[in-house]
């Protein structure tokens, strides 16, 4: 579908809208929540972190993996914004040794299709604006209880060719583009002397910002701290698990504690809590609530799963945490797990 170059604009201005806090950093498609399964929970994943979105959530839990796992992720994305948008996840985890594994994901978002006028109103060219990472990531098993692990990721946007930022924007030579590399690190802790508890800590998006044209500013890659918790309790064929994660992208964090408050930087971290409800490892129903205060992101997700042999399908919405018009935010994944 083709839209002006004023369409492009506003969407270039989506994070703004619907990532509250994170719209002061550059590359914010890298804080879209992937997997079906961490979606239906409500994102709190980083002390759960056990499929194929391991390397995104917390590389310290690939350390725990003792077989292997490849996922695709689809998603139709705010599809109330733009008809064109999708979001694309494949990711996997292969354990290397008996006490470490290596994962990494390859994350896709376009924007659509997009068609740019000059002033007279000829249409000068039609491009689909992208953003692209790719991840690699490993993970330690320091002792029985605790993983660490890191990763590097690769980062490239792409938000229109140069011809169009020289004639629309003015700019002398280059321009719409940028990338830009990022390390990640976690930790996951497992105390043996509680059963099924589990305890994160995530530091991500650590590395250059992103600069599109050569007179524009650098945007910082959105930085983020995640700490989570989760507890599992099992009985018999039957498994339950409650997780909670708090979010914060940390860019500007000094000056809001020196301006706004220690209260304010509480207030505006997103916070996530999930629950999962599986039966012989077979079936798997799953709730969450979503809470951004300033971005005004708030609401229900859900979804479940079903697993056949070593295939499993998992799906998600998360349509309900958007105050716009966003009838269908789902996420579909298959996964496939090895011996």
């Amino acid at each position: 579908m083709k839209r002006r170059w004023l369409i492009l604009g506003i969407l270039l201005l989506v994070p703004t809208v619907i990532y509250g806090d994170a719209n002061r950093a550059g590359g914010v498609f890298l804080t879209i929540f992937p997997g079906a399964k961490a979606s239906a929970m409500g994102a709190a994943f980083s002390a759960i972190a056990d499929d194929a979105t391991a390397s995104y959530y917390n590389p310290g839990a690939l350390a725990f993996f003792d077989h292997p796992e490849y996922a695709v992720i689809h998603a139709p994305w705010l599809r109330g914004l733009a008809p064109d948008m999708y979001y694309e996840f494949a990711g996997f985890v292969k354990p290397v040794s008996d006490a470490g594994a290596v994962g990494g994901h390859i994350i896709y978002l376009t924007l659509g299709e997009v068609s740019a006028t000059n002033e007279e109103g000829e249409e000068i060219a039609n491009f689909r604006p992208y953003d692209l990472a790719v991840d690699l990531s490993f993970g330690f098993r320091f002792n029985e209880e605790l993983g660490i692990g890191g990763g590097v990721k690769f980062i490239y946007s792409f938000l229109a060719p140069g011809e169009v930022i020289r004639t629309i924007l003015g700019e002398p030579g280059g321009g719409g583009s940028a990338w830009s590399f990022a390390l990640d690190g976690g930790v996951l802790y497992r105390p043996k002397r509680f059963n099924g508890l589990s305890l994160a800590a995530v530091l991500t998006n650590l590395g250059p910002g992103l600069k599109y044209t050569e007179s524009g500013e650098l945007d910082p890659l959105p930085r983020t701290l995640r700490l989570g918790i989760a507890y599992t309790l099992e009985y018999e064929i039957h498994r339950v698990t409650l997780s909670a994660d708090v979010n914060k992208v940390v860019v500007g964090l000094f000056d809001d504690i020196q301006k706004q408050g220690v209260r304010y930087v509480i207030t505006e971290a997103w916070k996530h809590v999930g629950f999962e409800y599986c039966l012989a490892d077979l079936i798997s129903l799953r709730v969450g609530y979503f809470y951004d205060h300033y971005g005004y992101r708030k609401g229900l997700t859900f979804g479940g799963g079903i697993k056949f042999k070593s295939l499993k399908l998992d799906i998600a919405d998360d349509s309900k945490i958007y105050d716009f018009q966003e009838r269908l935010n789902r996420r579909f994944a298959l996964t496939f797990v090895g011996k």
